[in-house]
């Protein structure tokens, strides 16, 4: 088990809070060859960015109230399974629609991390502290898409 304070923790709320842009920014250089494989139009393929961010945002706003009742940890596990599950899907989609609605559950399940990941910052620190735990997911957020 990770305790509050260590650098592994520290690494895990970076490393979810990482997911979402990360999931964006490689998928990016794809679009043309998504296009062609699933017989699509340019602007198809494009929706299936703004379904993810769509689905990004309907996330943020759910996982706040439903772990404050749930807890984080069953609804951290939850976003995870979410994601890979839809991850998954996308890998197979044999349909551009398929794909769209993919990468919208894809979304609900990678915006878990991020706004989870932040809370359970709140839970664990306060004052400085808390500051510095968010300044280095802020930091490993800021990098992510130069890691893609």
């Amino acid at each position: 088990m990770l305790r509050p304070g260590t650098f592994a923790l520290t690494a895990l709320f970076a490393g979810l809070s990482a997911i979402g842009p990360l999931t964006t920014d490689m998928y990016l250089p794809s679009l043309p060859e998504i296009a062609r494989l699933l017989d699509a139009s340019t602007a198809q393929v494009q929706f299936t960015i703004s379904s993810y961010l769509i689905g990004f945002a309907v996330g943020q706003i759910v996982y706040g109230p439903v772990s404050d009742r749930h807890g984080r940890k069953p609804m951290l596990l939850l976003a995870i399974a979410l994601y890979c599950a839809a991850s998954l899907i996308c890998a197979l989609s044999t349909s551009i629609h398929m794909l769209i609605a993919a990468r919208f559950v894809q979304a609900l399940g990678g915006s878990g991390g991020i706004v989870l990941a932040r809370a359970m910052v709140r839970d664990l620190y306060s004052g400085s502290r808390a500051g510095r735990e968010l300044s280095v997911i802020a930091a490993v957020m800021a990098l992510a898409p130069v890691l893609a």
